[in-house]
């Protein structure tokens, strides 16, 4: 998933066993979603094949849910619009400026998504599920830690799930949030889960010089604008607190709003350092 996860856990001996589940986990999770394996389940939907997968439907079933919760703000469907940003290979293999910045349309993924049970089908566009389905499957492992009475934390780049407590009585696990230009923006403890948005990560120049990034806003089919560079979000779930941080970075104050009572904390940076804080974040350092 082009990220370093880490697995915590609270035990009096180590658990060879959950941390290869959860291992294991996340290596199936990428060989079904991964848009950069051309024999992915996600890959074989966007050629137009009807797909039958388990995972792939319930991330598409997440993906949709999120779509409507945030009015179209985080939309799945924005693949061909990444793509043509410059977005085209694994990051770390990119080079040299790449991409255009041309508006185009994003489908509607209630038109464009047929999905029963285990099967999808796309009518239109190619799906892009990125860090949504990291964040389910930081979640998914969390709970795997959970199914063998561990206490854990589950940290896949930032975008973290934590289940029961650090230690007795703290109520849950520790975290941090960096802020641009890596001080430390927040420290305090959490419970369920954490993900940051950035428009200052994975950028790069495209060919007419200009910056171009990797969260794209549906309404316009570019990269996203607005006041705020970085979000995070606290919420009961990884997945949840990744769907309303790209929203909020997309949709600004106004969305940011509208999600207040939807999530545990909001912590929005702005270009000029000027932090916004809600819930947990507004509490602690």
């Amino acid at each position: 998933m082009g990220t370093e996860v880490d697995v915590v856990v609270r035990a009096a001996d180590r658990p060879v066993a959950a941390f290869a589940s959860v291992r294991a986990w996340f290596g199936t999770v990428e060989a079904r979603l991964s848009r950069f394996r051309a024999e992915s389940a996600l890959e074989r939907l966007n050629r137009g094949e009807v797909v039958d997968d388990w995972i792939l439907a319930e991330v598409v079933r997440a993906a949709i849910a999120a779509w409507e919760s945030t009015e179209g703000l985080v939309n799945p469907l924005v693949r061909d619009a990444l793509e043509a940003a410059g977005y085209v290979d694994s990051f770390e293999r990119l080079e040299g400026p790449r991409g255009s910045l041309e508006p185009r349309p994003v489908p509607n993924p209630g038109d464009a998504i047929e999905l029963s049970e285990t099967r999808v089908r796309l009518r239109a566009g190619r799906l892009d599920l990125g860090g949504l389905a990291k964040g389910w499957t930081v979640d998914r492992a969390a709970e795997l830690l959970s199914e063998d009475g561990l206490a854990g934390l589950v940290n896949a780049g930032g975008d973290l799930r934590a289940i029961g407590e650090e230690a007795q009585g703290l109520g849950g696990w520790r975290a941090g949030v960096e802020a641009p230009g890596s001080m430390l923006a927040w420290e305090g403890i959490v419970v369920g889960g954490l993900a940051t948005s950035s428009l200052l990560r994975r950028r790069w120049r495209t060919r007419d010089a200009r910056w171009a990034h990797h969260i794209i806003d549906p309404r316009t089919g570019l990269p996203a604008e607005g006041p705020y560079v970085q979000v995070t979000v606290a919420a009961a779930s990884c997945l949840w607190a990744e769907v309303w941080s790209k929203a909020i970075l997309i949709g600004g104050p106004e969305t940011l709003r509208r999600a207040q009572h939807a999530v545990d904390g909001i912590l929005a940076v702005t270009a000029d350092g000027t932090a916004e804080r809600t819930g947990i974040f507004a509490k602690g350092r």
